[in-house]
């Protein structure tokens, strides 16, 4: 499942032969790393409440992401278990995040934490940082102790090991919560949340045509530079830029078409917004927690855009007919950790 961004190609019959240039599928790119930014994306299974100043929590976080599996982007923009195969023939229905969490509080209402995980069937790797403000905690005089416990926070979270592609992702939630006691020594806590997240998302320069050779498609003979054209190794060669034969524009010189040689794209940046409600649990008898989280999108994905083109990307999926907003996501996340 780790991306191949050289299959998404407007044209995938361009990728049979060294005749004809390759234009990148942007709007398959955008999808991809949409549905993809949502499964990186921070799962901080917690309440409003922060640990405080004496304490440490530490956490196994494993979420689980629905996806679109069926869509076209998903076949031809991820490798499956036959990697010489031209497309994933059968991609799975969710990611799977497993992520060990550490955090602490600072007082003050003030918590941090760091992040390190793993997607597996890819060779991606994700680390982060939090950063967590609680408004109201503990309150339990007059009327504040009606109030919920409230937090603010920011979230930050990268992935490694995606060759042609970075992706990033930055999330900003605020966070209602309140514990309940029991005098048997356990409590539970319920929450209501929403979180913004941004992906952020790059490619390098990806060749679209991997089983071709360029060089030995192009004949090379050379480049288009003084002595060059006159050389009996040059004789009958063009220079594959497209100019007069005779140019000296520095251009590799082709016996044959030198149209793989453009055959090389950056997909370019792609800037995605997300509005996302959680809505969440944990139970915990000293030091056990257990959590869930479930995440959910408040949004089409395209709706929540504030750039034109994004939103026309994410709002089909095809064109005609199968024309298919990208759906909502969902993300379920479950926790075993100790607090001390």
């Amino acid at each position: 499942m780790d991306p191949a961004l050289s299959r998404l190609v407007v044209d995938p019959s361009c990728q049979a032969g060294a005749s004809s240039a390759c234009v990148p599928d942007r709007s398959a790119y955008t999808k991809l790393v949409s549905q993809l930014g949502a499964a990186l994306a921070p799962h901080g299974v917690h309440g409003a409440r922060t640990t405080g100043l004496a304490g440490f929590d530490v956490s196994l976080l494993a979420a689980i992401t629905g996806i679109d599996a069926g869509a076209d982007y998903w076949r031809r923009g991820t490798r499956g278990s036959d990697a010489a195969s031209a497309e994933n023939e059968a991609p799975e229905d969710y990611l799977q995040l497993y992520t060990l969490e550490l955090r602490k509080g600072f007082g003050f209402g003030i918590e941090a934490a760091a992040s390190l995980g793993a997607l597996p069937h890819t060779s991606l790797m994700a680390w982060g940082a939090d950063l967590r403000f609680a408004l109201l905690e503990g309150m339990h005089d007059g009327l504040w102790r009606y109030l919920p416990d409230t937090s603010l926070g920011v979230a930050w979270r990268a992935a490694t090991g995606l060759n042609d592609l970075e992706l990033r992702t930055l999330a900003l939630d605020a966070r209602f919560s309140h514990p309940f006691a029991s005098p048997s020594g356990f409590s539970v806590t319920p929450w209501l949340g929403y979180q913004w997240v941004r992906i952020d998302a790059g490619s390098e320069l990806v060749d679209l045509t991997p089983g071709v050779g360029a060089i030995e498609a192009c004949d090379y003979a050379g480049n288009s530079v003084p002595g060059s054209p006159g050389s009996l190794e040059a004789e009958g060669a063009l220079p594959a830029s497209g100019a007069p034969a005779g140019t000296l524009d520095g251009s590799p010189l082709c016996r044959a078409s030198g149209a793989d040689l453009a055959n090389a794209a950056s997909f370019g940046e792609a800037e995605v917004y997300r509005h996302r409600v959680l809505v969440g649990a944990s139970f915990r008898s000293e030091p056990l927690r257990v959590g869930a989280q479930l995440e959910t999108d408040l949004v089409r994905p395209d709706a929540a855009q504030s750039d034109a083109g994004v939103s026309r990307a994410l709002r089909c999926d095809a064109s005609g007919a199968s024309c298919q907003a990208s759906p909502r996501q969902w993300t379920l996340v479950l926790q075993l950790g100790a607090s001390f």
